[in-house]
């Protein structure tokens, strides 16, 4: 009985390797267009876009946290899946992630409007690591690991 039970372990976890082996190997998903032209949620043409670097001087102690729609120029692009971007105002930056609802263009470049959550994030040495990765850079571990991060519902070309 106790093999039996070995043995359907084996089996199961063989089963699991197989499966994130092949998730691994899919293919990019295509960057997933909405109706207006951009990509996620729909950003109303009459929405108040806050430039970023006025947004990110409003966040403190006393404000963690600012839902809204931001804008600023799109700078790098995730170019494995386009799950994310920086989005740039000046000298201030915001990575954008897209926790794969939707993905943009790997080559999406000027002007853009992003509407979400933005916050300021610690991460870890391991999410340090795959960003730069990314980004195609090698690891710093002497670099800060303070960014900002916009939770993205939707992106969409500045007109």
């Amino acid at each position: 009985m106790i093999k039996l039970a070995h043995l359907g372990f084996a089996l199961l976890a063989a089963f699991a390797v197989e499966i994130a082996v092949a998730d691994e190997s899919k293919p990019a998903p295509a960057p997933t267009a909405n109706a207006a032209g951009g990509w996620g949620e729909v950003i109303a043409a009459d929405a108040q876009a806050e430039p970023l670097g006025a947004a990110l001087a409003q966040l403190g102690a006393d404000r963690a946290s600012i839902d809204g729609v931001f804008s600023g120029r799109v700078g790098k692009v995730c170019q494995k899946q386009g799950c994310w971007l920086q989005l740039i105002d000046g000298e201030q930056m915001a990575r954008v992630m897209t926790h794969h609802d939707f993905t943009v263009p790997k080559d999406l470049a000027g002007g853009a409007v992003v509407s979400g959550k933005l916050e300021r994030v610690e991460l870890s040495e391991k999410e340090a690591r795959h960003m730069a990765e990314d980004a195609g850079k090698a690891f710093d571990p002497a670099a800060s690991r303070v960014e900002y991060r916009i939770a993205a519902r939707g992106v969409a070309r500045l007109k």
